[in-house]
């Protein structure tokens, strides 16, 4: 699941939820379902969060470290 850091709230979002592949290579910001004015809404599919500590790679997606994925699928399991 390719994930990015929407570019006005920095929340994690996926790819799919958004209009991401839409605005690739525009100079449209890649916005979260949320802030992207033409969707206006969370997704509801998973809870937003903030995409801090995360790392930017290259290919302008999200990666973590181990620590990092292994806290938020306890977090996502936790409700």
């Amino acid at each position: 699941m390719p994930i990015f850091r929407c570019e006005k709230c920095g929340c994690i979002e996926n790819t799919a939820c958004s209009n991401y592949w839409s605005t690739l290579g525009t100079k449209e910001p890649k916005l979260c379902s949320e802030c992207d004015p033409d969707i206006g809404k969370w997704h509801g599919l998973f809870k937003k969060k903030q995409a801090s500590g995360m790392l930017i790679g290259n290919d302008g997606f999200l990666y973590a470290t181990e620590e990092d994925l292994e806290k938020y699928s306890n977090s996502i399991l936790e409700g």
